[in-house]
């Protein structure tokens, strides 16, 4: 019941509400791309096997050697680290030799003639 205005604007209403919809995967991903879907299903199966490797690795440690299991822990967690840091440093040197190139050309940022700067200060 009730008037033709009010009966429109919940039709149209209704049609807005069916219309939205929010795509989480962008439509060049859910569409298809079959390249993408075989690099990540060959990452997932690499990835799974070293984990469970990893795993039963540090459980076999902790049945059978316990009181080393700090000293393993240690030194894989020193390899890492190393890893890591090495990866940084190598991060660094490449931004500060890129931005070296980028800014060579350049002489000087500072103007020898700073007498024509107005000092502003405050007086109370």
């Amino acid at each position: 019941m009730g008037c033709n205005t009010c009966n429109q604007s919940s039709g149209l209403a209704n049609e807005i509400n069916e219309e939205q919809t929010l795509n989480i995967i962008p439509s060049d991903l859910a569409g298809g791309n079959f390249l993408f879907r075989l690099i990540a299903f060959l990452v997932i199966v690499i990835a799974i096997p070293l984990i469970i490797l990893v795993l039963v690795g540090q459980i076999f440690i902790s049945f059978f050697f316990p009181k080393s299991l700090p000293k393993v822990s240690k030194k894989f967690k020193a390899v890492f680290m190393g890893i890591f840091t090495k990866y940084a440093e190598f991060k660094i040197k490449r931004e500060t030799k890129k931005r070296e190139n980028q800014f060579r050309d350049t002489t000087s940022y500072v103007e020898e003639n700073i007498d024509d700067i107005e000092i502003f200060e405050n007086k109370k």
